[in-house]
């Protein structure tokens, strides 16, 4: 490990990596650590919306992408009353029409492997103790279990997903944010799987949704989220995955399956509309700044996409040595133009309809009307504004199916 970085990035995931490979191709000198080694188990849905896939195509990494996951060309969506829409995965220029289950123990790696290819130093197995913002640089302490390292870059990059304890060290967090909850197991043997990703409001607790994604023709991601806790609730994500493998239809359609190893659960941070994205002389990527769908609970695609976005802020900044936070704004402001009323629109479609009394009559609209059923879909794709789900044609439709 040198002493000095032009980039030092906290947090190997698909947001840190990202911003890594972009930067070492532009010729920055980039010093990446986490604190795992690699490849390394990462509790998620593994799924790759066709955003995802676009930047994993920028990056050169398509093909191989393709060989480690499973394609699936459609989505069904399953509502609380068992009513279900099923419909090809929607068609939008410059993407797919398809999506990719990779697990992430293969897809982190993958990328982690490209950022080194790409010129970035790996460091694994590092815990940072201190990150501290001086007038010329950031100064940041690491220990791993022989010594204690000290080095400094121009600037840093945050990626540490849901874990806050950094953030709120840096000042960029002061009051914790209310965490989603969700649990996932995998499943093989199965007999009754098609190449679809199925998304099931019914057996799961609202607002929520459980889900099957299949990772080959016999086996599937199974697993169960949700936004809030409450009284009738299990005591944790685990016990609400258990209470949606009970569900009769789920435990029909999982019947000759076994599980995989054991249920893991993990958080999710949803609140990129009021996050910090940047301090002094550091910026935040990926889940670390609440980059995940508060509705789908998806995160991939805006990990990657917010490194790549803090790739191209960072380049000019290197080239003229400017890391002001009046510089370091133009990565929120770019960030906020891509995803800032996507999440707030977002969150106001999830407190409308994620109960029983719209969600039914909302699928059996997208049932009978095409307008209905491609909103949906482009909306849960992020193909388009959630906006498009609140429009008075959209609510008289789902009205107009009340019964």
């Amino acid at each position: 490990m040198k002493s000095t970085y032009d980039v030092a990035i906290v947090g190997a995931g698909p947001g840190g990596a990202a911003a890594a490979s972009y930067l070492a191709k532009s010729g920055a000198r980039v010093l990446l650590v986490d604190k795992a080694d690699f490849p390394r188990h990462k509790t998620c849905g593994d799924a790759l919306s066709p955003n995802a896939l676009k930047i994993l195509e920028d990056l050169g990494l398509l093909d191989e992408v393709k060989n480690i996951g499973y394609r699936l060309n459609g989505i069904r969506l399953v509502a609380p009353d068992g009513s279900h829409l099923e419909a090809p995965v929607p068609s939008k220029p410059g993407l797919a029409d398809y999506l990719y289950i990779a697990p992430r123990y293969q897809l982190d790696n993958l990328l982690l492997r490209h950022a080194i290819a790409m010129g970035a130093e790996f460091e694994p197995n590092i815990r940072i103790t201190g990150l501290q913002a001086e007038p010329d640089r950031a100064a940041i302490i690491a220990a791993n279990d022989h010594s204690i390292h000290r080095f400094s870059a121009r600037v840093a990059i945050i990626a540490v997903g849901a874990n806050i304890s950094l953030l709120q060290s840096v000042g960029l967090m002061s009051t914790p944010p209310a965490f989603a909850l969700a649990a996932r197991a995998y499943f093989d043997d199965l007999t009754d799987l098609d190449d679809i990703m199925e998304i099931r409001f019914d057996g799961a607790p609202l607002p929520g949704y459980g889900w099957i994604f299949p990772t080959s023709p016999t086996s599937a991601n199974v697993g169960a989220g949700y936004m809030k806790k409450s009284p009738n609730l299990p005591a944790t994500a685990q016990g609400v995955l258990e209470k949606f493998l009970s569900h009769d239809p789920v435990r029909e359609k999982l019947a000759d399956g076994r599980r995989l190893g054991p249920v893991k659960s993990y958080p999710l941070r949803m609140d990129f509309a009021t996050a910090r994205t940047f301090g002094d002389r550091m910026i935040v990527v990926g889940e670390a700044a609440g980059l995940v769908n508060p509705f789908t609970g998806e995160g991939i695609d805006y990990a990657m996409e917010s490194g790549q976005i803090a790739a191209q802020v960072l380049r000019e900044q290197l080239e003229t040595n400017d890391f002001s936070r009046s510089a370091l704004r133009r990565y929120d402001k770019r960030l906020r133009a891509r995803f800032q009323s996507l999440f707030v629109w977002t969150i106001r479609m999830r407190t409308l309809y994620m109960n029983d009394w719209l969600l039914n009559p909302l699928i059996r609209a997208a049932n009978r009307e095409s307008f209905v059923e491609r909103s949906i879909l482009e909306v849960l794709l992020s193909y388009r504004n959630a906006v498009q789900a609140l429009s008075p044609r959209m609510i008289y439709h789902v009205l107009r199916n009340w019964m």
